[in-house]
């Protein structure tokens, strides 16, 4: 009796869903106005800080282009959101100011694929609007008595400003940058920490990107450029990861990212196409 109750049943399910009348789907397939299944779930990505703006703002485009999905950012310095990456942090995407990091995910399998470098950056030096070191030069920030701000050792912007003291050594003496190093008074947890302190007129200057000269500190902080044949290009590259929740959002965010509209945002935010 009750495996043709079963049968019956079936039959009737069937027949309805040809009229149109009832949908015998699963509870999980949910419907959205056009009949399609809808997308909805949480996209978590982990970015270097530099990129808080320029990802702020695609972020909310790419809610809007996929309706039901929020995006969820963290934003620290690479070598951080690396260590969470090997703790089992759950993200989906992992955005790197510096290729080391992102290859360090590549040799421990945390990644899923093959990473694309979608945008690259420079560095230049701020200091604060009212320059009471009378920084003017890049040379000037190895004077005596100048209060540098730095990010952490293996931040990448902090691994850059060391290698373009490298170069300058070469220009301006061997104890440049000795005497620059030596102007260090802070070690901040990230590039927007060190950038703060110049915002706030607690330090002289410091070593930021191109892309931490936002439109919101330009009444109090001014820029020194580095000499180009100093300078150092910083590459970024972007990648889903393995152990990702929503590999398809994952795939999404990163064209997102690399699309002309994604390129468009980026360079709004000072940052230089990856070609």
């Amino acid at each position: 009796m009750a495996l043709i109750r079963s049968r019956f049943v079936a039959l009737a399910c069937g027949f309805l869903m040809l009229l149109g009348a009832v949908s015998c789907g699963g509870a999980g397939s949910e419907s959205g106005s056009g009949g399609g299944k809808k997308q909805g779930g949480t996209l978590t990505i982990l970015a270097a800080s530099s990129l808080i703006d320029a990802f702020g703002e695609l972020g909310k485009t790419f809610e809007k282009q996929n309706e039901g999905v929020a995006v969820k950012q963290s934003f620290e310095s690479s070598s951080t959101l690396l260590t969470q990456i090997q703790q089992g942090a759950p993200a989906d995407v992992f955005a790197s100011a510096a290729t080391k990091e992102m290859d360090t995910a590549v040799d421990d399998g945390l990644v899923a694929g093959k990473p694309q470098v979608f945008v690259k950056n420079r560095e230049i030096i701020m200091v604060p609007n009212d320059n009471p070191a009378d920084i003017t030069e890049f040379e000037d920030v190895a004077n005596p008595g100048v209060k540098l701000a730095l990010a952490q050792k293996d931040v990448p912007a902090a691994d850059y400003a060391l290698q373009i003291l490298d170069k300058a050594n070469a220009q301006y003496g061997p104890d440049f940058k000795k005497d620059v190093l030596a102007n260090v008074v802070s070690r901040e947890a990230d590039v927007r920490a060190s950038v703060n302190r110049v915002v706030v007129s607690d330090a002289d200057a410091t070593f930021g990107y191109a892309s931490d000269y936002t439109v919101d500190i330009r009444d109090r902080v001014k820029v020194v450029p580095i000499p180009p044949d100093l300078n150092i290009i910083a590459t970024y590259p972007i990648a889903a990861l393995e152990d990702a929740e929503h590999p398809g959002l994952a795939k999404k965010w990163v064209e997102l990212v690399t699309s002309k509209q994604g390129q468009r945002v980026l360079k709004k935010w000072n940052f230089e196409p990856a070609a």
